[in-house]
């Protein structure tokens, strides 16, 4: 149990679960239908927002100069990556749009900012 409390008590783990919560709730509410929760695709994307507040949480965490940071942001620049360009190319009808990676990427800026302020760091 004491695995589980280290992941409860860390804010950078936090902040990514908040992130994809967050965003697959803002789903539900966009789209009107409970059943969109944890689906892929739509807005906004819950892989950047997830990534993005891993790695912002990270950054205000660790320092926006240390090496975690830069393996966070590596992360959530592969995942964006992937999200709006790669996706797409393999089938037109996967991946994300620009604008919604764009909000789930300050969906997730947002909820690090929360979460630090929560975890007061």
């Amino acid at each position: 149990m004491s695995w589980f409390l280290g992941l409860i008590k860390n804010p950078s783990f936090m902040s990514a679960f908040f992130g994809f919560f967050s965003a697959q709730l803002v789903k539900v509410f966009i789209y009107k239908d409970i059943r969109v929760f944890g689906r892929y695709g739509g807005m906004p994307s819950a892989h950047v927002a997830t990534t993005s507040a891993l790695a912002w949480a990270v950054g205000y965490q660790t320092g926006f100069n240390s090496p975690m940071t830069a393996i966070a942001a590596i992360f959530l620049a592969i995942t964006t990556a992937d999200a709006v360009g790669l996706r797409r190319n393999v089938d037109p009808n996967k991946g994300h749009t620009l604008m919604e990676v764009i909000y789930g990427f300050l969906l997730g800026w947002v909820v690090a900012l929360l979460t630090a302020k929560l975890y007061k760091i």
